[in-house]
């Protein structure tokens, strides 16, 4: 796969750096040439001092042969101009833009870009904290309506089910893992203690969601 990053900042080199550690071709840019020391010794992408919506820049970066492009530089502004000249004029068929204020967040989606919003990311992360408690989980994603975490079962006391700990089309477990081994449990699977259960969960039934994830073990 051919990546094309504008943004070398903290996000953008670690991208940058595992994109590349997994053996894809990436081309990083950035207006700042001090940025690129933001990237590890090992890294064996191309990297391109310039503004990342300037086409001349971007040609020399490879867009043309871009299979993903990503704007992930602190500002929303270059993020935009420098997504909307990679799906418009060089029809990158994807691009991935970081957004900051989540107000502008329906503009970057009119222009048919897939979206990444680390503020709202990170009021849903707290919030989840809230929600759970002292039970800690990881969270996988978060999208528009749902959100998919991992998180430590914790028995009530007694034997339950995959379905008791389910909320029917709001909260689903999709994965189970179990002595290191991950595999897609039945409803009628039982649990045990020390489980890590992966579930999906509808963001608006999340204050639900206590039953779910803030279960302990009855003394």
């Amino acid at each position: 796969m051919y990546c094309v990053i504008v943004g070398c900042g903290l996000v953008g080199s670690r991208v940058a750096a595992m994109l590349s550690h997994h053996s894809h071709n990436v081309a990083i840019i950035d207006k700042n040439s001090d940025a690129f020391a933001n990237l590890p010794p090992e890294f064996d992408g191309t990297v391109i001092n310039g503004v990342g919506f300037d086409e001349e820049v971007l040609k020399s970066a490879g867009i043309m042969q871009a299979d993903v492009f990503a704007a992930l530089t602190d500002d929303d502004n270059i993020n935009i101009m420098s997504s909307a000249v990679a799906k418009s004029v060089f029809k990158v068929k994807r691009v991935i833009t970081r957004v900051f204020n989540p107000e502008r967040e329906r503009t970057f989606r009119a222009l048919d870009l897939e979206i990444v919003s680390p503020t709202l990311l990170g009021a849903e992360q707290v919030y989840s904290r809230f929600i759970m408690g002292e039970n800690k989980a990881h969270l996988y994603l978060t999208e528009n309506d749902f959100e998919m975490f991992e998180h430590l079962y914790e028995p009530m006391g007694k034997t339950e089910k995959v379905q008791d700990i389910e909320i029917n089309h709001e909260i689903r477990v999709v994965a189970l893992i179990r002595n290191n081994q991950v595999y897609i449990p039945t409803e009628t699977d039982i649990l045990k203690k020390g489980d890590r259960i992966v579930t999906i969960s509808m963001t608006s039934s999340l204050h639900k969601a206590e039953k779910t994830y803030g279960r302990r073990q009855e003394e």
